[in-house]
């Protein structure tokens, strides 16, 4: 045919068309799998990542419930280290009383004490504890051990009761982490172990703290027992302190929480299966060893491992994983079969179009002539691609003259590196099988310049219908790809900005709907465009009292076009809360009605919060600068310039009678404002804290104990705030403890422990100066009778004139001490020598041996055996002088006498 004729023949469409659209097909069907597998993998990845959280989160809060009560024990320690670590029954009941144990320590039945007795010693420690507010004390449970780890101590006794007394040596376990605790110096674990006072609640555990003397680790295990006190415990019930400890993770997790026991074995503790927590019988039998993503994590929490069991429940297994990709195979095999029919369609017009061509190369001299005078770039090549004529277009285009060109091929010739190679084998694998085509490359001129060429190729066919050739026919497009790329930068820059600015771009119509967002605003959302264009509005993922909010706000938006500032609690649908604030203005048609609106919202949770946060600390710090308890006061130069409430009460002041005054006023005298002063400031301004005891002035001038701490105010120039806490009734129940540990109780003499100290002190003191001192050992005589026939109140009250006249009998250097029942000793520091010592023994013996008045009526006497020891002649130490003194009293008293001159 020739072009301009009418008939074109039947059309017939090429096997080609068939083929590209089956292998179309195969290759789309081929990137969905691979996409799904990709999807599948992601999936599977974010939920290992969200099992992992989950355990982590879980491990803490076990760690942190096991851990707490060692707080709550080391204070105890600390009220031990305050009494010289004898702290009485009812201190110590005092001190858990003050605990909130169920709020502060879930689980922990109580606090106690444990001491470590001898068998052989076992009596006497029976007989300390009943003197001890304990009468109804006994030892039980005890093995065969020689050393026994008896409770002494146990608190509150409503809970505790069978536990006083208890030997918790003799059961292994409790034993192991005992003697674990003391040799270590640090808190331990015990292994899972029934409860005597918990009998019915399954397994507990014991938390240990060991106490040394002086309150601190001695450093090795020889030492450590050697200075042990004992060590306080607490009991704690397993399922009531891991009540609930796993309910929010088995929401997604199935897991088991197992102890490692000391024959090196886990003990499961609990469990949880498909959202609900295993009863306690079915915890031993229960296993993750199957479950696909299960994973094990073992931690110590003092000294004690734990295993932690945990994989995905099936439920969140089957949500997380077992769907993902079901969108992109169905989506892909959709997109697959389009584009198969696409391609048959695009194959079959080319055909076509090749018919039609062949049709045309009979006008090929009338095209000639106009391709000759076009401005476009025109050549024609052979079979091979090879120039065989090109018009002046193409000399203007490339700077290549017709002779230039002559028999090389257009890509040989114009060859730029940056040509895409794709787009360039793509047109040489369509002239191979004799088919045209069009595309846009970037070729290179004869001058070096580079350009872009829109090129379209057309096969050319000779009078036979055979290929002899091809056209091509390139136009300058190197200006419009220019302008092209500049607005497409500055629509992707746009669309970027739009996308991913920092905050979520909107718009609303009339009913309050989307009608286009942003990504951003997207993953806020965490919807795709499709599930919430003209489906969904904002108030749709707003907290019920911000849907209020945004009810009222929308309508008066709409007719006064303008909104900012108001802001809302929105929840995303897999349920992320944020804190947004919103800001609007509305479009109007020229008529004044709404069309729609341009919203801006911006995520300001974590302003939100830290402004929460500072409404609370201004809060706190207002309840802490008002607070009862603490006088606080702001100084300069020593004047206050502010002070609270609680510091005028403290010093007896009316309110506001203390701003303004100088601080000198609150000071016993000079010389304590100076001393403080001297002290104090010099580390204010070092930046330091500095920090007191000291007694302190009341304006109707009594004395108070203060505990008082200072610091500098950064920025303030020389301002200090200055925190006081009256302490006066702990000073004085001070003073009580220290008095009732070194004083007998019944007669107010010193005890052993005092004795002991100033037995030191004289024998030091001897050494300096080489003094010489006498310690005497005195036994009543004719007690027993006392007591057996008047009562005991009777021999107390005989106990207690015989301390009064040996008191009254000594110098003020001298010491009286009671040991116990009817034994005294009496240190003279210094003397003269023997002689001076039995001297005044002597008057001391007379002073005894007057008649005593009972207060019931009755006199009584009683005699007094007595032995001497001199230092250093009978002795250089303390344990070798109240040797000395105590045998030579025994000697005295078989022998039936009284006075040491007559041993």
């Amino acid at each position: 045919m020739r072009i301009g004729d009418g008939y074109t023949g039947p059309e017939m469409v090429s096997p080609t068309a068939w083929v590209a659209a089956a292998v179309v097909l195969s290759l789309g069907l081929a990137l969905t799998a691979g996409a799904v597998i990709w999807q599948q993998r992601n999936a599977r990845d974010e939920a290992r990542g969200l099992q992992d959280r989950q355990i982590e989160r879980l491990e803490a809060d076990l760690v942190k419930r096991l851990s707490m009560p060692v707080y709550g024990l080391k204070g105890a320690r600390g009220a031990m280290a305050a009494t010289d670590g004898r702290l009485k029954r009812s201190a110590f009941a005092a001190y858990v009383a003050s605990r909130d144990l169920a709020r502060e320590f879930p689980g922990v039945r109580g606090f106690g004490f444990i001491e470590r007795v001898e068998r052989s010693a076992l009596p006497a420690f029976v007989a300390a504890q009943r003197r001890d507010d304990g009468t109804e004390f006994r030892v039980h449970g005890s093995g065969s051990e020689p050393v026994l780890y008896v409770v002494s101590q146990i608190a509150p006794p409503s809970n505790n009761l069978p536990a006083w007394g208890l030997d918790s040596g003799a059961e292994p376990v409790r034993r192991q982490a005992i003697e674990q605790a003391i040799d270590s110096g640090q808190t331990t674990l015990s292994s899972p172990t029934p409860l005597i006072q918990a009998p019915l609640k399954g397994p507990g555990f014991l938390l240990l703290v060991p106490v040394y003397q002086d309150g601190y680790d001695p450093g090795t295990p020889e030492k450590r027992r050697a200075a042990l006190l004992g060590l306080l415990y607490a009991p704690l019930v397993a399922s009531e302190l891991l009540d609930g400890v796993a309910a929010q993770a088995a929401t997604l997790l199935d897991l088991k929480l197992s102890v490692r026991q000391v024959d090196g074995q886990f003990m499961p503790l609990l469990a949880a299966h498909a959202g609900a927590m295993l009863p306690t019988g079915d915890v031993d039998d229960y296993t993750l060893d199957e479950a696909p993503m299960a994973d094990t994590r073992l931690f110590d929490i003092a000294g004690r491992q734990f295993q932690l069991q945990a994989a995905l429940s099936q439920t969140a297994a089957r949500q997380l994983i077992g769907l993902s990709g079901m969108g992109i195979q169905i989506g892909g095999t959709l997109l697959s079969l389009l584009l198969a029919v696409t391609v048959y369609l695009l194959a079959a017009g080319r055909a076509r179009a090749e018919h039609l061509a062949r049709g045309m190369t009979a006008d090929l001299a009338r095209l000639a002539m106009v391709a000759s005078r076009t401005t476009n770039a025109v050549l024609i090549t052979d079979t091979m691609h090879r120039i065989v004529w090109a018009n002046d277009g193409f000399t203007r285009l490339t700077g290549y003259t017709l002779d230039e060109a002559l028999g090389r091929q257009p890509q040989e010739l114009l060859h730029f590196e940056l040509t895409d190679p794709d787009t360039l084998h793509g047109l040489n694998e369509a002239m191979s099988v004799g088919l045209g085509g069009k595309a846009e490359l970037q070729r290179r001129g004869k001058d070096g310049r580079h350009y872009w060429a829109d090129i379209e190729i057309q096969p050319l066919f000779d009078d036979a219908g055979e290929l002899s050739g091809f056209m091509e026919i390139e136009s300058d497009i190197t200006a419009r790809k220019q302008l092209q790329a500049q607005a497409d930068e500055a629509r992707g820059s746009l669309q970027d900005l739009y996308d991913n600015a920092p905050c979520a771009y909107y718009a609303l119509d009339q009913h309050g709907l989307f009608l286009q967002i942003n990504a951003l605003g997207l993953r806020w959302l965490d919807c795709t465009a499709k599930q919430v264009i003209g489906k969904l509005s904002p108030r749709d993922f707003f907290s019920p009292e911000s849907r209020e909010l945004f009810d009222a706000a929308f309508p008066r938006f709409m007719r006064e076009g303008r909104v900012s500032g108001l802001e809302f609690d929105m929840k995303g649908r897999q349920g992320e809360v944020r804190r947004v604030s919103l800001s609007a203005t509305a479009i109007y048609d020229a008529s004044g009605v709404y069309l729609r609106s341009r919203s801006v919202m911006f995520d300001i949770t974590e302003t939100h919060q830290i402004r929460q946060r500072l409404q609370q600390l201004t809060l706190d710090q207002e309840a802490m600068l008002e607070s009862d308890l603490v006088g606080i006061a702001k100084v300069r130069d020593r004047r206050n310039v502010w002070r609270n409430q609680a510091l005028e009460r403290m010093f007896g002041y009316a309110d506001g009678e203390l701003l303004g005054t100088l601080s000198r006023q609150l000071y016993v005298d000079d010389a304590a404002y100076e001393t403080l002063g001297a002290l104090a400031y010099p580390q204010l301004k070092a930046g330091r804290r500095f920090r007191t005891q000291l007694q302190m002035k009341r304006k109707d001038g009594s004395l108070i104990w203060v505990d008082l701490s200072g610091v500098q105010l950064p920025g303030s120039g020389d301002e200090s705030l200055w925190m006081m806490v009256d302490i006066t009734q702990s000073k004085a129940h001070e003073a009580r403890m220290e008095h009732a540990a070194l004083h007998d109780a019944l007669t107010g003499l010193p005890n052993r422990l005092l004795l002991g100290d100033r037995l030191r002190q004289a024998i030091n003191a001897s050494e300096r100066n080489g003094h010489v001192f006498a310690l005497a050992y005195l036994d009543l005589n004719g007690f027993k009778q006392i007591n057996d026939t008047h009562g005991h109140d009777a021999g107390d009250e005989v106990l207690r004139a015989v301390a009064s006249r040996l008191h009254a009998g000594l110098r003020a250097s001298d010491t009286v001490a009671r040991l116990g029942g009817d034994e005294f000793v009496v240190l003279l520091s210094p003397t003269q020598g023997r002689s001076e010592a039995e001297l005044v023994l002597g008057r001391l013996l007379d002073a005894l041996s007057q008649p005593i008045t009972l207060t019931t009526g009755p006199q009584v006497a009683v005699g007094s055996s007595l032995g001497l020891a001199n230092y250093p002649v009978d002795g250089r130490t303390a344990d070798a002088l109240m040797r000395h003194a105590d045998e030579a009293m025994y000697a005295n008293k078989r022998a039936g006498r009284s006075r040491a001159l007559q041993r």
